[in-house]
């Protein structure tokens, strides 16, 4: 892994080697999946999107086996952002599962710079180097506003509903 790598060279630094006794990635999805399956009263929040952001295919098949199942896209804007056309398509089939989150600190240039413009608009080759360090360009997604809504807060308080309902 190195520049030549796109995305790779910066998940070197924190990829998990598998070594005898450490599941790998995929050992480590289908473990998830099996609890997803086994609790299905329990809400399961899958954060960067199951770190299945590189094969959204897999992930939706995921979440149709699994109405209990969450995914929220944080950390994941520089790997979605490429693909803008197909990650719309996604996020519009599965608008109800898919969930806003951040991991970068919060403050406005965040939110007026970089998720305004990737959720909201249809921009197209701009650069947000303060937040990340890849060296591609980001194409905003143009979701539409009723899923905007969804994502945004709507799909969260339904899952913290549904949580709690199903504690009751």
């Amino acid at each position: 892994m190195d520049r030549t790598n796109d995305g790779l060279m910066n998940a070197y630094t924190w990829m998990i080697k598998v070594r005898p006794g450490i599941v790998g990635h995929n050992e480590l999805i289908e473990s998830l999946e099996r609890a997803v399956a086994k609790h299905p009263k329990t809400i399961f929040i899958a954060s960067h999107l199951m770190n299945l952001d590189y094969d959204l295919t897999r992930l939706g098949q995921i979440l149709e086996r699994n109405p209990n199942l969450y995914g929220d896209i944080s950390a994941r804007f520089s790997e979605l952002a490429p693909i803008p056309r197909f990650v719309a398509q996604f996020i519009e089939k599965y608008q109800d599962r898919v969930l806003y989150g951040t991991d970068l600190a919060t403050y406005d240039e965040l939110y007026l710079n970089t998720t305004f413009r990737l959720l909201e608009t249809h921009d197209g080759h701009f650069y947000v180097h303060e937040h990340f360090t890849y060296h591609w360009p980001l194409y905003g997604f143009g979701l539409p506003d009723p899923v905007l809504k969804k994502v945004y807060g709507e799909n969260v308080r339904r899952a913290f509903e549904r949580a709690g309902a199903n504690a009751a």
